[in-house]
């Protein structure tokens, strides 16, 4: 088959289809090849609507023939993350209960994307209610990653990243919550944005429950792509005053006013007690630091000062699990209760992860102990507004391993990852993404190199509130002089 397009951009699509390179009829057909070809072998995109996208994409078409113009996506096919309600495709999140779930409207960001032109085919692969940092469930089953099917891609948006870096979409629609863009992107070496939080709506994303009005706390959809210029254009199709705000609200992010890495202060902090990562990661962030200082940025080495793991993850882990607690029953909330005293006065014996108790409690606490926790996250981003003041970026890990072989048993608080020879508990996966998710930050994940096993490596580039263009913009930066996207060996086009 012909595989030309495979891994072309957005930007790069969009630019062929102005100039009559090729229709959105033929693009539509070509990634329909691309999957049948490339799906079998992954079991990213779990279903789709080819009847449905060949039809807009003539509309696309015929539109462009008559000088229209529907937006930056105009004629651009993509998968969306079966998290978010997509007309004429299923919306399970991966449960039985939901897998004859077919909505009668769009998830608002699944509009604002079609509004600007994107022609939608898949749906991507995802844990149980996106609950899980490895993609599979009873729906659908395993999700592969391109990189080594023997490991996991990732999650929650782990069909999403796969079917990215093995070149079936060119662009997704993700969501992060614990690191569910930015670690995906990692384990499979493409790119990831969380965004500031609340600057996009999450209205018609499951869970919560279908028809849900609410935006959750911590959460937040964002953009996914091979390449910092397409995460761009995605922020500025979906930054856009949500539902709750009203016609009143307008939103602008700022740009950056940095061209060079030169221009950067940045702060690299890859080490911390709490969470040791793994010593190939490492090696790939020290190659990077020396890479920033020979391109003339200012960098500086360590943690944000008087700060550490330990600043965040406690109040992190706490108001995570009062997310999570919303579709407890009243038999499960009185046992959460007693698992959690349980595990604050034995996890260390049985070796539940840092802080699970934390999650627990958060997960049964009442509203007024809730505040207390949000009093105290509110100070911590108080004091990083000053870390802010003296860096424009700081670099992190995602997380503290690079994609680890599939795991689906035992129960989540029983598995354990090996770093640099020692089992880890497996609830250390939230560890490095929960400062920049606690405080509602930007934090891009970007490809910066591999392993020794040729694994992809990312880092997390955080920046300031409403930062998103600078955190982005530091990461093509970082794309044209160190490294981008790289096709996984097996199923380069």
């Amino acid at each position: 088959m012909s595989t030309e397009w495979a891994y072309k951009s957005a930007v790069e699509l969009q630019q062929a289809l102005t100039s009559g390179e090729i229709t959105s009829r033929g693009l539509v057909e070509y990634f329909k090849t691309r999957m049948e070809h490339v799906n079998p072998s992954l079991n990213a995109i779990v279903a789709s609507d080819f009847d449905g996208a060949l039809a807009r994409a003539d509309e696309a078409d015929a539109a462009r023939a008559k000088g229209e113009h529907w937006g930056p996506l105009h004629g651009i096919p993509m998968t969306i993350k079966d998290t978010f309600e997509v007309v004429g495709m299923p919306c399970t999140a991966g449960s039985p209960s939901l897998a004859k779930h077919m909505p009668k409207h769009n998830a608002f960001t699944v509009q604002l994307l079609i509004d600007a032109g994107a022609i939608m085919f898949g749906k991507t692969n995802i844990p149980l209610f996106a609950g899980d940092i490895q993609s599979f469930n009873k729906v659908y089953g395993v999700t592969n990653n391109p990189w080594d099917v023997a490991r996991t891609p990732g999650g929650s948006s782990g069909g999403a990243a796969s079917a990215l870096a093995s070149g079936m979409t060119p662009i997704e629609l993700g969501s992060d919550l614990a690191g569910s863009i930015r670690t995906p992107s990692h384990f499979c070496g493409t790119y990831g944005h969380k965004p500031t939080h609340g600057i996009i709506s999450g209205r018609g994303h499951i869970p919560g429950p279908p028809g849900m009005l609410l935006e959750p706390d911590l959460a937040t959809p964002g953009p996914m792509s091979r390449s910092a210029d397409d995460l761009d254009l995605m922020m500025d199709v979906l930054a856009v005053p949500g539902p709750l705000m009203g016609n009143s609200w307008s939103l602008t992010l700022p740009n950056s006013d940095k061209k060079a890495l030169s221009d950067f202060k940045v702060l690299v902090w890859t080490q911390d007690p709490l969470s040791p990562i793994d010593s190939d990661l490492e090696a790939a962030y020290q190659e990077m630091a020396t890479h920033l200082k020979a391109q003339g940025a200012d960098v500086t080495v360590g943690a944000p000062e008087g700060m550490s793991l330990e600043t965040f993850v406690p109040t992190y882990m706490n108001l995570l699990g009062s997310v999570l607690s919303g579709t407890l029953k009243p038999a499960q909330r009185r046992i959460t209760a007693v698992l959690a005293k349980v595990v604050a006065k034995f996890g260390k014996q049985l070796k539940t992860g840092p802080h699970t108790d934390k999650l627990l409690t958060g997960m049964t606490q009442p509203y007024a102990e809730w505040l207390k926790q949000h009093e105290t996250r509110l100070r911590i981003a108080k004091k990083m507004e000053k870390v802010f003041a003296q860096y424009d970026v700081i670099l992190t890990p995602v997380v503290q391993v690079p994609a680890f072989k599939h795991q689906p048993k035992p129960a989540v608080h029983k598995r354990r990852l090996p770093v640099n020879g020692e089992a880890r508990a497996y609830t250390e996966l939230f560890m490095w993404i929960a400062p920049a998710t606690l405080m509602g930050l930007p934090a891009t994940s970007a490809p910066v190199g591999t392993t020794r096993e040729g694994l992809p490596v990312n880092v997390q580039i955080i920046g300031a509130k409403y930062q998103d263009k600078t955190t982005i913009g530091f990461a093509g930066l970082l794309e044209k002089s160190l490294r981008g996207f790289k096709q996984p060996p097996e199923f380069k086009a």
